[in-house]
């Protein structure tokens, strides 16, 4: 009987029964300055210009932070923090505002010395008393001694189409306020913690001030209206 021949197919691959592990894949390479960088800087940005509008704020707030004003930018305007409103018969020894002249603080009641009556002066006035002036509404232009008398007479000529709520007289010697070393050639805007000095008279930017400060449209605490603060009245 004949031998049966072996088969020479070789036997199927035995499989694994363990866990099978998968190809990697092509790996992503990671740039150094990706979306990721970007966005740090982004964050970075955005936290610088934060920080300067604030301290621009601030300094503003405080005083510190002036704006030219007028056609040619002569003129410097700048805002001072609220100093009260309290009335008093007397300033304290050694008390200071905080703004020269003041726009704002302790100042006598209503009577015979305060508000003064809105009109033009050719003698200085007593500065806690023109401030009742600001804190009704009221815009108080003084000038320093060596202001020439033609300039005087342009400011009073300014004054004259609109003088509601306006207070024009020379600067007093005695200001419970650090004076500034030109304060004698300058002219001082104030209204209810604004300030706007100029070196001479310039219709553009006085008007822009009355006009933003003046009355209701002030920050004024006790906003008057404008029938209520005309010449000859306290």
């Amino acid at each position: 009987m004949a031998k049966k021949k072996k088969s020479r197919v070789p036997p199927p691959p035995r499989t694994s029964q363990g866990p099978q592990r998968r190809a990697a894949g092509p790996q992503r390479r990671v740039e150094s300055g990706g979306p990721r960088r970007l966005n740090i800087w982004f964050v970075v940005i955005g936290v610088a210009i934060v920080i300067a509008v604030a301290g621009i704020g601030i300094a503003t707030f405080r005083g510190g932070g002036a704006e030219a004003s007028g056609p040619d930018g002569s003129c410097v305007r700048a805002t001072f923090p609220p100093m009260g409103r309290q009335h008093i018969a007397k300033l304290s020894k050694g008390f200071e505002y905080n703004s020269f002249p003041p726009t704002s603080g302790p100042h006598y009641p209503p009577g015979p010395k305060a508000p003064v009556v809105w009109n033009v002066y050719d003698s200085p006035l007593d500065e806690v008393a023109v401030v009742h002036n600001l804190e009704h509404g009221g815009v108080v232009i003084q000038y320093g001694s060596d202001v020439p008398a033609s300039v005087v007479q342009q400011i009073v000529q300014w004054y004259q189409p609109s003088p509601n709520g306006l207070v024009i007289a020379p600067l007093p010697d005695d200001v419970h306020a650090p004076r500034p070393a030109d304060a004698s050639k300058k002219i001082y805007l104030t209204a209810w913690t604004h300030e706007m000095t100029c070196p001479t008279f310039d219709e553009g930017a006085f008007s822009s001030f009355r006009d933003d400060y003046r009355g209701p449209t002030g920050d004024a605490p006790e906003k008057f209206p404008l029938s209520e603060l005309t010449p000859g009245r306290q």
